[in-house]
């Protein structure tokens, strides 16, 4: 339904006010997320700074891409004043899952290496979006993860943290 160029598919409720809030709402956390992006991806730039040599590049990357895609989103949340987050369809215990499974990841990299680490960290994260198929959970992160170190340890000869090759 339209009425006075507001749709009702977009989250507004267009008989009542407050449809409005809860879309503004939805647009403020859009553009708090975008400036909490923009800051952590200027952390991870500023941090590979340090990294010496071409263990730099990487990082500054990554960083600097998080800052353009998060200037990119806010300004798109500004212009178009629409909501990109909704947060009744956040799952936050999804959220919690994987922030635990990070952390626990950095305690671990450096201890027992990129594979074994990052095929643990996969399958907490797949495991924690409810995937249905348990040979999936496990097949899936221990796959990516082998054509990952293939790529960078055999054909780029990039020496990646292992414990056991």
């Amino acid at each position: 339904m339209i009425r006075s160029g507001i749709r009702a598919e977009d989250g507004f409720q267009a008989c009542s006010g407050k449809g409005r809030k809860f879309v503004k709402k939805n647009v403020i956390a859009g553009q708090i997320f975008s400036i909490v992006l923009m800051l952590i991806g200027a952390y991870v730039f500023y941090s590979g700074m340090a990294f010496r040599g071409n263990d730099k590049y990487f990082p500054m990357i990554i960083g600097g891409g998080m800052v353009i895609v998060s200037i990119w989103m806010l300004i798109e949340d500004m212009r178009t004043q629409k909501a990109s987050i909704d947060l009744d369809k956040i799952n936050f215990v999804a959220i919690g899952i994987t922030i635990v499974a990070l952390c626990i990841y950095i305690l671990l990299f450096r201890k027992i290496g990129y594979v074994l680490s990052t095929i643990l960290l996969g399958i907490s994260i797949i495991g924690g979006l409810r995937y249905n198929s348990v040979k999936g959970i496990i097949l899936w992160p221990t796959f990516m993860v082998l054509v990952i170190f293939v790529i960078f340890k055999i054909l780029l000869k990039v020496p990646l943290p292992t414990v056991f090759l």
